[in-house]
């Protein structure tokens, strides 16, 4: 059986976009069945590798609040624990996944290296990937302390690169213009510093893909968008439908 692989970043609310590209492939027969996935792309990827659908996966998206901060709990505590926004993975995935066609993402914040999982306790690794380091402690798992890999790697394609006879990538954070404003605050900036570090790794892998969908058209959208996840998924579909249909490059060697 040929082996498609897609690659799916993290971007909170705007990892959405990564449903209008599963639903297009879909359409046209060509169902993804390796993923790797990093932070909410990882959510996505894994929720879908377990048979949830498109809709389903939109539907838990807007249900649970793993793309809101809840930054009055923030404000008290300081930092979060993963289980004051992810605690509810469980009601919808089993404790441990085997080895197979699913990889996730984290960073090991002792080390600096880059940590993929592709077995193990599910539950743990992925509120792992999830926990960015702004606003989450650290999660403990086999003797390492991990964070979102979005502080090192926010396009994790490696592991596909010699498994997989066809690539797809979906990079859902656009590179917004910086404005200078007087109301600036310390997590602005420190999410700007992560946005332009993550695309700038991320872009110089996106030629490992034999179509790549950037989605920059989303601009106007944020990470913590929570409200607006619904436009967004309407907004990939049809842009993921038009880069479709453009000629697919040659595999890379």
């Amino acid at each position: 059986m040929k082996k498609i692989g897609i690659v799916l970043s993290g971007g909170g609310a705007l990892a959405t976009a990564h449903l209008g590209l599963l639903k297009n492939l879909e359409e046209i027969g060509e169902r993804p069945n390796v993923i790797s996935g990093n932070s909410a792309g990882a959510c996505v990827g894994t929720l879908y590798a377990h048979g949830y659908s498109v809709e389903e996966i939109l539907s838990i998206m807007k249900k649970e609040d793993w793309l809101s901060v809840p930054f009055e709990k923030l404000k008290k505590k300081g930092i979060l624990s993963v289980d004051d926004m992810f605690g509810s993975f469980q009601n919808y995935l089993p404790k441990r996944f085997e080895k197979g066609n699913l990889h996730i993402g984290a960073v090991d914040i002792g080390t600096g290296e880059m940590v993929s999982y592709n077995e193990g306790d599910l539950l743990t690794i992925l509120k792992a990937s999830a926990s960015l380091s702004t606003f989450f402690k650290p999660v403990h798992y086999q003797g390492k302390n991990l964070v979102d890999s979005a502080l090192l790697d926010n396009f994790h394609v490696e592991p596909l690169l010699d498994t997989c006879d066809f690539i797809y990538g979906s990079y859902a954070i656009p590179m917004t213009s910086y404005n200078n404003s007087e109301g600036e605050i310390v997590q602005q900036l420190i999410n700007r510093l992560f946005a332009i570090n993550g695309y700038q790794r991320a872009q110089s892998k996106f030629k490992y893909c034999d179509v790549m969908i950037d989605h920059q058209y989303l601009k106007n959208y944020k990470v913590l968008d929570k409200h607006k996840i619904d436009d967004i998924f309407e907004m990939s579909y049809e842009y993921c439908k038009q880069q479709l249909l453009k000629p697919k490059k040659t595999p890379y060697v």
